[in-house]
């Protein structure tokens, strides 16, 4: 089996990918039916790019990380997001201890499987997320990056960990995951930052210091009520009072857009937009399998959900501020929300 095959058995059965495959192909151009397939990933892609417009800058960086080490990874600091993001897809052929450096990339099958979208595309996504967390955590945290420990919850296979590599010092950015297959990617692919398995519904998190920021990108968007009241627990417990937590959650369009939420729109009756003012944690379970490992006791937690902005100032308080929202021009259905742990 591939890399990509041995994440996919495990995503089919913990993920219910027979059920989200739908969604993620009306996500997706259909593709032309006489098209050719996809020819194996060469890096070179970026090359002209790179050496035209900033080839001086990176031959002396690539001369300085020929020791490696991830130390050097703080050499990327003062480079553009657009610049450091073209880096980490891997697709240029030029500058060996670059390369060398920087984390693989998985193959472009399994990028898609996670996450809908592969390559320079994906990068642009999750470079948005990442350029504003940064900008969040400087102008509402209580700790400079470089100072901070940081946690991705849910890291997947670390397409939002590289990016924080260069900003956090070595041994202080931590991910976590559920999913054990897709943390061997992680892990596998070099990915700077510890690596630890969790829980889809915590009680606690498996760490001893507390963290300075935290994020989790597309995980609200996925848990029942319950699921993600254990989740908050469990990382406010994880964070220092002050602390950062950046989530994403639906947009209230997100009910219109995905089949599976059309009974929780019509539950909300004739004027649903109005009624999105008010507090709701609207969830549409996946089919309930007892082999899902999210089939916890009984109940569902996985599925499809819309929280609204109001649910989260009411039911949230006592453990967390709303500080910010933030929408994602290159990611609709993914919206910011930036709280500070009390």
């Amino acid at each position: 089996m591939t890399e990509a095959d041995q994440v996919r058995a495990e995503y089919e059965s913990s993920l219910s990918w027979r059920i989200t495959k739908p969604l993620r192909t009306l996500r997706r151009p259909a593709r032309v039916a006489t098209s050719p397939a996809p020819a194996p990933f060469t890096p070179g892609h970026f090359d002209s790019w790179l050496e035209q417009f900033h080839g001086e800058r990176l031959a002396e960086i690539d001369a300085a990380c020929a020791d490696g080490g991830r130390e050097q990874l703080a050499l990327f600091r003062d480079l553009d997001d657009d610049l450091w993001a073209m880096l980490l897809t891997q697709d240029y052929s030029l500058y060996p201890n670059i390369r060398a450096l920087l984390p693989r990339v998985p193959d472009a099958s399994l990028q898609t499987l996670w996450n809908g979208a592969s390559g320079a595309v994906l990068a642009n996504q999750s470079k948005s997320f990442y350029a504003k967390v940064v900008d969040h955590q400087r102008r509402h945290g209580s700790t400079p990056l470089a100072e901070a420990r940081v946690l991705d919850y849910g890291c997947g296979w670390g397409r939002l960990l590289r990016f924080f590599a260069r900003d956090v010092a070595p041994g202080s950015l931590h991910g976590c995951d559920p999913v054990q297959a897709i943390l061997d990617v992680c892990r596998d692919s070099g990915v700077p930052a510890e690596l630890t398995k969790t829980e889809f519904v915590p009680d606690r998190l498996p760490y001893d210091e507390p963290f300075d920021l935290a994020y989790a990108f597309s995980v609200f968007t996925h848990l029942s009520e319950r699921a993600a009241d254990a989740c908050l627990q469990a990382l406010h417990r994880a964070l220092r009072p002050g602390g950062l937590l950046v989530v994403t959650v639906r947009p209230p369009q997100y009910l219109q857009f995905d089949p599976s939420m059309h009974g929780a729109l019509e539950q909300l009756g004739p004027e649903p937009s109005r009624r999105m003012t008010e507090p709701h944690h609207l969830f549409a379970p996946h089919a309930a399998d007892e082999l899902h490992l999210q089939y916890d006791g009984g109940e569902m937690t996985y599925g499809d959900t819309v929280i609204t902005l109001a649910y989260m100032r009411e039911h949230w308080a006592p453990m967390f501020e709303v500080v910010e929202t933030a929408v994602l021009i290159g990611d609709l259905y993914q919206v910011m929300v930036t709280l500070v742990r009390c």
